[in-house]
């Protein structure tokens, strides 16, 4: 039901079915479709829609759905078609019968959204295209409501461009991914199911840390707190938090690029590492607590063996995103999230003391100060964009907007925000987030040994399903590898079995 306040009227035409008036954003009555033949609208799609080029498709407006009656024509050309409204006008709507078992159909689907809170589709529409994403204006619709679509077409198109780079960045790594993914195997036995963890810190209160430039304030506290809280630190966090002496209880390190020799080796520290199988083997030199995600390895390895490892992936393609879906998994409460700035407060590009900033220094010259190696990165990589007036990246934004619609607890807070806020994360200061009720009672036990139980289950097995070349090339396939690495990976696998 929506919050949204529609006044609407069905109403008779000339055809004997109803057609649609409403009151619009700006008072005056306006009709969604024809007055007198609703159904000559039937066509409206026809020049519009390009199966050709897209095999995903979005309309923004379906009212009574008259317009929507050429998708049962072209319906077998798309992969996903999805129907976007802000009122389900449908109910005790007369309209053929045709218009309305295609409305049924399940390969449409139809979202209700209150544009008063449009983020909510961040959560609704998961893409996954080959050739593109059209989208479509149902103009009346929009002439109607016009502030309310356009909130909702900006978060599809923000959806869109994540979706798109997301997509861009798996095909590019795709055979790294894969790569990682069948070396890292023979590791699982001695790994730690991510499900066992499921809400075995309930209640107990912990902060996320990220080497966001806000990090820094906080860290003389969390130095003197570290016992009253656990502390989830992303890879890229570890050595701020080593240079002030702080311990973090998790490390979430996903990276599939050897940046993470960078981050973590050379850093002495107890805390145990959350992976997902395709990072870089380097990260599962040591058991780690292992989860699944959506690379088609990991979806085998749960048909082979099911239930078995669990997974907190947060699909928002960020580590830091990871992270806050491990500590809700877990059930930590509060949680607060520290150094997650999404942008450039005061034109600072990281923390100090991470890999990041010592490369900065390392190219320090008279010439070239770290200074201006900062400014040049910052322009370079926001090339301009200024969001909430602080320079950012669109993938930062997108970023962080993502970690909103992940967020699903009133005691989510960010900590010292002096970047892009978080929506659904109470804003505060370390000192009141330290002194909060739950944080000044607790003090910090060890976990469970029975967290410590490794995974039973027999790589080998893995192993015989991909010997099997229709099976090992159709992986290949779902995964985007290309030829030219296919026959690479081949190699690797059977070297891989002549080891067993």
């Amino acid at each position: 039901m929506t919050m949204y306040n529609i006044e609407y009227f069905l109403e008779p035409t000339k055809e004997n079915f109803h057609t649609l008036r409403v009151i619009g954003e700006d008072g005056n009555t306006k009709y969604i479709h024809s007055k007198y033949y609703p159904t000559r609208e039937a066509s409206y799609l026809k020049d519009i829609v390009n199966p050709e080029k897209y095999d995903v498709l979005i309309i923004l407006g379906i009212g009574l759905g008259y317009h929507l009656d050429y998708l049962t024509e072209i319906i077998h050309s798309f992969t996903h078609i999805i129907c976007i409204d802000i009122h389900d006008y449908l109910i005790n709507a007369c309209i053929p019968e045709h218009i309305h078992l295609l409305l049924q159909n399940p390969a449409i689907e139809t979202l209700i959204i209150d544009p008063l809170m449009p983020e909510q589709l961040y959560k609704m529409i998961p893409i996954n295209c080959r050739k593109g994403i059209q989208v479509i204006d149902h103009q009346a619709s929009f002439t109607a409501f016009p502030s309310a679509f356009a909130s909702i077409k900006n978060i599809v198109q923000q959806i869109i461009q994540k979706s798109l780079s997301n997509q861009l960045t798996s095909n590019y790594f795709a055979a790294r991914y894969c790569k990682n993914a069948i070396i890292n195997i023979p590791a699982l036995p001695t790994c730690y199911p991510v499900m066992k963890f499921n809400n075995i810190h309930q209640n107990i209160p912990c902060i996320i840390v990220a080497p966001g430039p806000s990090l820094e304030e906080s860290l003389p506290l969390l130095y003197k707190n570290q016992n009253k809280v656990y502390i989830i630190s992303v890879d890229s966090a570890v050595k701020v938090l080593s240079s002030y002496g702080i311990e973090p209880d998790y490390i979430i390190a996903i990276d599939p690029q050897p940046i993470v020799y960078a981050h973590l080796f050379g850093v002495h520290h107890h805390a145990t590492i959350i992976s997902m199988l395709t990072a870089h083997p380097a990260v599962f030199s040591s058991p780690v607590i292992v989860s699944l995600n959506t690379h088609p390895l990991c979806q085998l390895i749960e048909q082979v063996f099911p239930a078995t490892i669990g997974s907190i992936d947060s699909k928002t393609g960020s580590v830091l995103g990871d992270a806050v879906s491990f500590a809700q998994f877990s059930g930590f409460s509060p949680i607060g999230i520290a150094g997650a700035d999404f942008s450039f407060p005061h034109f600072i590009t990281y923390a100090r003391s991470t890999e990041y900033h010592y490369r900065y220094e390392a190219a320090h010259t008279r010439l070239s100060p770290i200074e201006t190696s900062n400014m040049q990165y910052i322009f370079h990589a926001s090339k301009g964009t200024l969001v909430e007036q602080r320079y950012s990246r669109k993938v930062f934004v997108q970023y962080r907007n993502a970690i909103d619609a992940l967020i699903n607890t009133t005691t989510t807070y960010q900590i010292n925000v002096s970047g892009l806020q978080l929506k659904n994360a109470v804003p505060l200061s370390t000192e009141d987030f330290f002194t909060l009720p739950t944080i000044i009672q607790y003090h910090k036990k060890l976990s469970p040994q029975a967290l410590k139980q490794p995974l039973d289950i027999h790589w080998e097995r893995l192993y015989s399903y991909l010997h099997n070349d229709s099976i090992f090339n159709e992986l290949l396939k779902a995964s985007k590898v290309g030829d030219s690495y296919a026959s690479q990976l081949k190699l690797l696998l059977k070297l891989l079995l002549q080891k067993r």
